[in-house]
Protein backbone atom coordinates (compact mmCIF):
# COMPACT_ATOMS: atom_id res chain seq x y z
CA UNK A 1 0.00 0.00 0.00
CA UNK A 2 1.18 3.54 -0.60
CA UNK A 3 1.45 6.41 1.41
CA UNK A 4 -0.13 9.33 0.90
CA UNK A 5 0.95 12.74 1.21
CA UNK A 6 -1.27 16.53 1.69
CA UNK A 7 -0.70 19.61 2.99
CA UNK A 8 -3.64 21.51 4.66
CA UNK A 9 -3.65 24.94 3.11
CA UNK A 10 -6.39 26.21 5.79
CA UNK A 11 -3.22 25.29 8.32
CA UNK A 12 -0.02 25.97 6.42
CA UNK A 13 2.07 29.59 7.76
CA UNK A 14 4.36 29.96 4.58
CA UNK A 15 7.28 27.94 6.69
CA UNK A 16 8.43 26.32 3.80
CA UNK A 17 9.77 23.29 6.12
CA UNK A 18 8.02 20.54 4.25
CA UNK A 19 10.07 21.08 1.41
CA UNK A 20 13.55 20.94 2.69
CA UNK A 21 12.43 17.25 3.54
CA UNK A 22 10.29 16.43 0.46
CA UNK A 23 11.49 18.56 -2.20
CA UNK A 24 10.74 16.51 -4.97
CA UNK A 25 7.11 16.21 -3.90
CA UNK A 26 6.19 19.86 -2.75
CA UNK A 27 6.17 22.83 -4.49
CA UNK A 28 6.54 26.51 -2.98
CA UNK A 29 5.05 29.54 -4.03
CA UNK A 30 6.86 32.90 -3.36
CA UNK A 31 5.08 33.45 -0.04
CA UNK A 32 6.43 30.29 1.30
CA UNK A 33 2.85 28.47 0.92
CA UNK A 34 3.16 24.61 0.13
CA UNK A 35 1.66 22.27 -2.85
CA UNK A 36 2.32 18.80 -2.78
CA UNK A 37 2.55 18.09 -6.50
CA UNK A 38 3.84 14.16 -6.03
CA UNK A 39 1.32 12.67 -3.85
CA UNK A 40 1.66 9.49 -3.88
CA UNK A 41 5.04 8.43 -2.01
CA UNK A 42 5.85 4.86 -3.55
CA UNK A 43 9.22 3.91 -2.01
CA UNK A 44 9.95 3.76 1.99
CA UNK A 45 12.62 6.62 1.49
CA UNK A 46 9.85 8.90 0.39
CA UNK A 47 7.76 8.17 2.98
CA UNK A 48 10.35 8.30 5.87
CA UNK A 49 11.04 11.72 4.45
CA UNK A 50 7.21 12.62 4.25
CA UNK A 51 7.05 11.80 7.77
CA UNK A 52 9.52 13.69 9.05
CA UNK A 53 7.97 16.60 7.35
CA UNK A 54 4.43 16.57 9.21
CA UNK A 55 6.11 16.07 12.65
CA UNK A 56 9.00 19.29 11.78
CA UNK A 57 5.09 21.05 10.24
CA UNK A 58 5.23 23.53 13.37
CA UNK A 59 1.37 23.93 12.24
CA UNK A 60 0.73 20.56 11.47
CA UNK A 61 -0.12 21.04 8.31
CA UNK A 62 1.76 18.23 6.71
CA UNK A 63 -0.09 14.85 6.68
CA UNK A 64 0.52 11.56 5.43
CA UNK A 65 -2.05 8.75 5.16
CA UNK A 66 -1.62 5.04 4.11
CA UNK A 67 1.65 2.64 4.22
CA UNK A 68 1.76 1.63 7.87
CA UNK A 69 0.54 4.33 10.41
CA UNK A 70 -0.86 7.86 9.46
CA UNK A 71 1.36 11.02 10.35
CA UNK A 72 0.28 14.23 11.61
CA UNK A 73 -1.73 16.16 14.55
CA UNK A 74 -4.32 14.45 14.04
CA UNK A 75 -2.34 10.78 14.54
CA UNK A 76 -0.36 12.22 17.13
CA UNK A 77 -3.35 13.48 19.34
CA UNK A 78 -2.26 17.25 19.09
CA UNK A 79 -4.65 18.10 16.43
CA UNK A 80 -6.14 21.43 18.40
CA UNK A 81 -9.60 21.02 16.30
CA UNK A 82 -10.21 17.32 17.92
CA UNK A 83 -10.77 18.52 21.36
CA UNK A 84 -13.19 21.80 19.60
CA UNK A 85 -16.67 22.32 21.56
CA UNK A 86 -15.33 20.13 24.46
CA UNK A 87 -15.75 21.66 28.21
Amino acid sequence: MTARMRIDPTQCRGHAICALYVADAVEIDRWGFGRVVEAELDTRQAVRRARRAAAACPNGAVVVTGGREQSGPAAAGTDPRAGAGRW
